[in-house]
């Protein structure tokens, strides 16, 4: 495990402060570890489009996210640090490996795009769709078939709803930022997810 306290104390204690530079030498110090962790959890796991690196980048997401928006209380030093990215780690590890174990039942295909786009819908956030890290031709297929879902939609209000639910918001959240009913939300949802699976059709 990592060491020099002082600096890494420092680093999340900018990340609390919602410092967005901060999360980039914590990425540094402990990424490979996190790889190596996810790894040793995936061993004997069926692989698929995602491996070790996708639920380290995933864990390491959820940590920044985490922090920036106070969800660790007990987050002073490095040690509180190492038990939070362990535990957001293999808990990542473990959803990958009942992934894959569900492509496997499916026939073992690996989802398109616009699957991947239509489960981060249901699931709350891209975060859940699994996507390699680097894969130039991956995140361009993606950033591609998002760009056709979100032109298929036929107003701004489905892709306001839509870019949120994306981004990771549950349906409360959304209808507090764009100030309407959770019923609102809801019935744009439904719309929404109507448009793309005709789309996908």
């Amino acid at each position: 495990m990592p060491t020099d306290d002082g600096s890494v104390t420092r680093w999340v204690a900018g990340l609390k402060a919602g410092d967005p530079a901060s999360a980039h030498p914590l990425w540094q110090r402990y990424f490979e570890q996190l790889v190596r962790l996810a790894r040793a959890r995936l061993r004997d796991a069926p692989r698929g489009a995602a491996d070790e690196e996708d639920a380290a980048l995933s864990a390491f997401d959820s940590f920044c996210r985490g922090a920036s928006d106070g969800r660790f209380p007990r987050l002073d030093d490095r040690e509180d640090l190492w038990k939070v990215l362990v535990t957001i780690t293999v808990r990542k590890a473990s959803d990958l490996v009942r992934h894959e174990r569900q492509l496997k039942r499916g026939g073992g295909q690996v989802r398109t795009e616009a699957d991947q786009l239509m489960a981060a819908l249901e699931g709350g956030g891209l975060q859940q769709a699994p996507a390699r890290d680097p894969s130039p031709e991956m995140a361009a297929m993606l950033a591609e078939e998002c760009r056709l879902r979100f032109e298929a939609l036929p107003d701004e209000s489905l892709r306001e709803v839509a870019r949120l639910r994306l981004e990771g918001h549950a349906d409360r959240e959304i209808a507090g930022i764009l100030n309407c009913g959770l019923s609102t939300v809801e019935r744009r949802l439904r719309a929404i997810r109507k448009v793309w699976k005709e789309g996908a059709e």
